[in-house]
């Protein structure tokens, strides 16, 4: 495959330049404050996720930490940077329209991401349904972010493909802010955003209010997307901080939905003709807010207590019905962690639990002959879900070994009433599943200075979602059982050459069993169904070479190059699944391609000017269960240049340019598995990605730092 020849090629030219780096390098030259990011020594920064005092470099599992300057490189939302994590496969077919999986779980979804769980700090922000959103986070309020790979995320609560973490952005201390910056582009792409932050040594408060719209490159596909964010931190005392996080978000996007071969090979720009007939939409607005106390009456003791709610309300015009769907959820976390050192041993214990309850009234309404008119009322219904997990967790470090174990402890279930009386057809009941023990015990290595190994055991599932539960009668199938899977990976992270590489490999295996599948008994409906078991087997590489320069702080130089590469491979097949007398046992997961390749190289100068080159490629995906049809693999190029200056000490600018899909590539951004056709219609399993677009940005922000 043409982009593993060039990944090869890459890794060897980089790794030769990073040895050479330390002789090429000028000295005695300082950098601004503007290329002074800690973060830039990849392996030191901390590794919160496991609730544990690692840093990357030791953490007991396998985690991809995406620093703020991958993210800042995020236009529209958040999606792209994840595109940088091994194993992580992210797919956008509009800004509104975006799944992810995590080494294959969820592939067999349509849309949608499934099966992974995300936190915004301590605020779950997945549902009980086990759906989560990605498309109205913006770049611009996230510090960095933490991706769990794989089912070891128990205190969390467990999950199949893993745990994704944002934590949310704060001012500096004893500095005063305020920033502003413009972004427009091609296909009527415009960004504005204002924000303003202080700190003081008690607490620290950033405010900031953004608005994104564009017209699309295809047909009924414009987006429009109004959001809110406040960080506020706050020290009462001592021993007791508090933080309140309000975030909130108003949407409208239109739905071009996929498009068959033909058009997707001569007519890209084209909508799927029903769904520009109807003029498809959907409209969420979300607001979610959550306060968190941290007290540490000892240097020994921690106890955490979170409060949180998330409210989501989403009306979407389709060409077979009208959603309107509002969701409200609230909870609470509470973690107590408790310290013990010896002169040759630290004992670490964890322990809490998470309530999470979530309420859903939906209704389905006519949408006459397609054309977009509401009609008479379907189906209505109200849905009450919760989730309780209960957790523990002790780490004992010795020397240059350290273990961890844990458990998770799961009850969920929910209750469905039908409020639609114009039938006879009664789907009220409820429904509680058995409960779930999921452990996990990992063992930690360093046998040399900057050489870490580890390797662990974990047990994860996946409870049905209500509408995989319910029965195409609408009635409660109580032999459906949540997914299960145990998983074993193992790994390497070494720093290497004067610490100027860094190598994180990992391995893994895993078996699902009782495999839930959607089943589609009709366009806009799906029943879920244990169908058999898969196994999942991979090798995922992150790779952080800096070519001239070591990304510590205090070895500055007037030009640092650095290289950013991840690469995996992975086997993702069917063990035994059959489904309408048709046996698919052996064959390759829909929607997952072999190999995916992405990689940056950064240049920083000293007088402010900077480059950022990506390359992301995937292997070719199987589009179906009989794997018969494939999507062709791709490579899209991007370029950003920007410079940074300042005028009157205070006031900074950051100016840029970025060219997207450099050479102009033809690929499919997302892919519709298992796509149905008919005799007279095609299957429709492309999104067409955006052809070579262009984004200017102007960044503008004024400091005032207090000694």
């Amino acid at each position: 495959m043409k982009f593993l020849f060039i990944f090869t090629l890459f890794l060897c030219s980089v790794s030769l330049a990073g040895q050479k780096a330390n002789s090429s390098a000028v000295a005695g030259n300082v950098y601004p404050d503007s290329l002074k990011i800690a973060e830039n020594s990849l392996p030191e920064i901390p590794v919160l996720a496991f609730r544990s005092a690692d840093l990357l470099k030791s953490a007991s599992g396998s985690v991809s930490v995406i620093p703020t300057d991958r993210i800042e490189n995020s236009a529209v939302n958040i999606a792209s940077s994840l595109s940088t994590v091994p194993g992580l496969v992210m797919q956008e077919g509009t800004p509104g329209t975006i799944k992810l999986t995590l080494r294959g779980i969820g592939s067999h979804y349509p849309y949608g991401t499934k099966k992974i769980k995300l936190f915004f700090g301590e605020i779950p922000m997945y549902s009980a349904e086990g759906e989560t959103t990605f498309d109205d986070i913006n770049p611009e309020y996230i510090s960095r972010i933490e991706v769990l790979r794989g089912p070891a995320s128990g205190i969390y609560g467990a999950s199949l493909g893993g745990t994704l973490i944002l934590y949310p952005l704060r001012s500096n201390h004893n500095s005063e802010e305020v920033s502003s910056g413009s972004s427009a582009g091609s296909f009527g792409y415009f960004k504005n955003g204002l924000s303003y932050s202080k700190g003081t040594p008690q607490n620290d408060l950033l405010i900031s209010i953004s608005g994104i719209q564009s017209g699309g490159y295809r047909e009924n596909s414009n987006y429009s997307r109004n959001s809110f964010f406040m960080n506020h931190h706050q020290r009462f005392g001592t021993n007791l901080t508090g933080n309140l996080v309000v975030s909130g978000s108003k949407i409208s996007s239109q739905i071009p939905s996929s498009v068959d071969s033909a058009t997707y090979a001569d007519h890209p720009e084209r909508a799927a003709a029903n769904w520009l007939k109807t003029k498809g939409y959907e409209h969420p607005n979300r607001i979610f807010a959550g306060y968190n106390l941290q007290y540490g009456k000892t240097a020994n003791w921690n106890y955490s207590t979170s409060i949180f709610f998330n409210s989501r309300k989403t009306e979407e015009n389709r060409p077979f019905n009208y959603l309107n769907e509002n969701d409200f959820s609230y909870g609470a976390r509470f973690l107590v962690q408790h310290d013990v050192e010896s002169a040759t041993t630290t004992w670490r214990f964890s322990a809490g639990t998470n309530l999470f309850f979530e309420n859903i009234r939906s209704s389905l309404s006519e949408n006459v002959a397609g054309i977009g008119i509401k009609g008479k009322l379907q189906q209505d219904g109200k849905e009450s879900l919760f989730q309780t997990d209960f957790f523990g967790q002790l780490e004992v470090q010795m020397n240059k070994v350290a273990i961890t174990g844990g458990i998770n402890l799961n009850r969920s279930g929910f209750r469905n009433n039908d409020l639609f009386t114009s039938d006879t057809l009664q789907q009220s009941g409820n429904y509680h599943f058995e409960p779930i023990f999921a452990p996990r015990l990992a063992i930690t290595w360093n046998p040399m200075t900057d050489v870490y190994l580890y390797g662990s055991i974990n047990k994860g599932f996946s409870t049905p979602s209500l509408s995989e539960t319910l029965s195409p009668l609408g009635l409660i199938n109580r032999e459906i059982k949540p997914e299960k899977a145990w998983s074993l990976e193992g790994g390497v992270r070494a720093n290497l050459f004067n610490r100027t590489t860094f190598i994180d490999l990992a391995g893994y295996y895993m078996r699902v069993t009782d495999l839930i599948v959607p089943k589609r008994i009709a366009e806009d409906i799906y029943v879920g169904m244990n169908a058999g078991s898969s196994r999942h087997k991979g090798l995922e590489l992150a790779l952080q070479q800096w070519i001239i320069g070591d990304g510590e702080v205090a070895d500055a130089r007037p030009v640092t190059i650095k290289a950013n590469l991840a690469y995996a491979v992975s086997r993702f097949n069917f063990l035994n699944f059959t489904q309408d007398n048709m046996d698919f046992s052996g064959k390759k997961l829909p929607g997952m391609p072999d190999q995916l390749f992405s990689g940056t190289l950064e240049l920083k100068v000293a007088n402010g000017f900077y480059t950022r080159f990506e390359m992301n490629c995937s292997g070719e995906i199987p589009l179906n269960d009989y794997n018969d049809r494939y999507s062709r693999g791709w490579m899209v190029m991007n370029l950003k240049a920007g410079y940074i200056f300042k005028l009157f000490k205070n006031l900074r600018f950051d100016t840029a340019i970025k060219i997207n899909n450099l050479a102009d590539e033809k690929y499919a951004s997302m892919v519709v598995v298992n796509a149905p056709g008919t005799g007279s219609r095609a299957p429709r399993y492309f999104y067409p990605g955006l052809p070579r677009w262009f984004i200017g940005t102007v960044n503008i922000s004024y400091h005032n730092f207090r000694k």
